[in-house]
């Protein structure tokens, strides 16, 4: 790969993994165990880690260097789930440091398509006492303990660290700090995974906190680790960024995109997403179908110093 040639966007293929609840596809991700390959163009056929260990903050920009280095700050997955996920909960960022050596987790999850027996479990219906949540799990009462929302396409909801959760007959687009470290509380009837209960008990949220949806269009989250903003694209917009300090996530979630750049065109459909190097300051977002949503992922400058340093997958 040489230095000397000019970034442009960047497709990449998806990893799907069988999971007994349904699939997941990885869309974009610098793992580990899961490193995303481009697709297509000069740097086709490259895994992101390598592209990343290449072109620094060239790709994503100062900001996101100095906290993750040489790992892509963001990862984003597809979730189908034709069952139900387990109920589980994310660390912080100081927390997972800590203890191990790793990105905590903070996560939007974006409904693409709700079943009729669509569920999400988010935190508590009120506050609970970590003994009546234990003997909750022991007995398989958890549920009656649990906020429920029946989840629309197009909604989201902010997962934050500390927030017991878990999903039911629903597609998401899961977009989260790259990182995989969570710790699985209850499995509802399933008896052939590890839990986590005692190990991540003092990481729950009991005080009743739940996630609250987000709106429809514009800002949906503004969190250390992202800002995602929904776009309704319905005509040409020409992005132009001479003090912009980021990588950009163009992902589809309805119509199709023809994102232009030096010329060339990258089409992106519902599920599929384009990687907007932090160096390429100047595209057009065009709608190449009727009514054209995007999801857009940036990450903007942050204030402290970082405490991390590299992702684990959980065992």
């Amino acid at each position: 790969m040489s230095e000397e040639k000019k970034l442009t966007p960047l497709k990449f293929l998806p990893d799907v993994q069988q999971m007994p609840w349904g699939s997941v596809a990885y869309k974009l991700a610098d793992l580990g165990f899961v490193d995303s390959m481009a697709a297509e163009g000069w740097l086709g056929g490259n895994n992101l880690s390598d592209i990343m260990q290449t072109y620094l903050e060239r790709i994503v920009g100062e900001t996101a260097f100095e906290w993750y280095g040489t790992q892509f700050p963001v990862l984003v997955k597809r979730l189908s789930v034709k069952g139900r996920t387990s109920l589980h909960v994310n660390p912080d960022d100081e927390t997972a440091e800590q203890r191990y050596d790793a990105f905590g987790k903070t996560a939007l999850w974006y409904v693409e398509e709700a079943g009729p027996q669509a569920r999400l479990y988010l935190g508590f219906k009120k506050p609970v006492t970590a003994q009546q949540f234990y003997r909750a799990c022991m007995d398989g009462s958890v549920e009656q303990l649990l906020h429920t929302v029946r989840p629309q396409a197009g909604e989201s909801y902010l997962i934050t660290p500390g927030l017991v959760h878990a999903a039911q007959d629903v597609t998401l687009l899961e977009v989260a700090e790259a990182s995989e470290l969570w710790f699985r509380l209850y499995d509802w009837d399933r008896q052939d995974r590890e839990l986590h209960l005692e190990e991540a008990f003092d990481l729950i949220d009991f005080a009743g906190k739940t996630a609250a949806r987000a709106g429809d269009d514009g800002l949906l989250a503004a969190t250390d680790q992202f800002t995602i903003h929904r776009i309704g694209l319905k005509e040409p917009l020409k992005s132009h960024r001479d003090q912009d300090d980021t990588f950009l996530l163009y992902l589809c979630v309805k119509g199709e995109l023809a994102l232009q750049a030096d010329g060339k065109d990258f089409q992106a459909k519902p599920g599929e997403l384009i990687l907007v190097p932090a160096e390429v300051t100047d595209f057009f977002l065009m709608p190449a179908a009727k009514d054209t949503v995007l999801l857009e992922v940036r990450m903007d400058p942050r204030s402290a110093e970082d405490i991390v340093s590299e992702p684990v997958e959980e065992s």
